[in-house]
């Protein structure tokens, strides 16, 4: 008996073998037996939707419980990126070519996190020096610059 054997396969099997008997009411024009093929295709129909949505997942959700897992009292993921990975987010803006906005924004944040996050100040100004370049004009870096100068 093969392993992968179960309830829900013996059961489709059913249901598919009456079906194609009432495939063959087609070819006998029995009407009877035509009924009975559509009325095993809307039962099979109906078990597939009970076991994938309520049979199954109440399955699950039993056997993660009593494997300790804690059913429906899981922690969610974090999905909160790390300050690593934010960093390095924010150095992709800055290096490819986006926005002005989007640079700005990036070099300032970025460099409010080398400030004050990472105490290396001197990254810090060098990013700021490096969007000052590409927007010389800009007002908002201009003025976090002077923070810079003034201590």
């Amino acid at each position: 008996m093969p392993q992968d054997l179960s309830a829900a396969r013996v059961v489709r099997g059913g249901f598919a073998a009456a079906i194609v008997l009432g495939a063959a009411g087609l070819v006998t024009g029995e009407p009877r037996v035509i009924a009975a093929g559509g009325a095993f295709g809307i039962m099979w129909t109906a078990w597939d939707l009970l076991m994938s949505y309520v049979v199954q997942p109440l399955w699950d959700l039993a056997i993660d419980m009593l494997q300790g897992g804690g059913g429906l009292n899981r922690a969610p993921p974090n999905l909160r990126p790390t300050l690593d990975e934010t960093i390095a987010y924010l150095e992709s803006h800055i290096a490819r070519d986006t926005t002005r906005e989007l640079d700005v924004q990036s070099a300032l944040r970025l460099e409010e996190i080398y400030r004050v996050i990472k105490k290396d100040p001197a990254r810090g100004r060098a990013v700021l020096e490096r969007v000052l370049e590409r927007y010389p004009g800009d007002a908002m870096l201009g003025e976090r610059m002077r923070g810079y100068l003034e201590e």
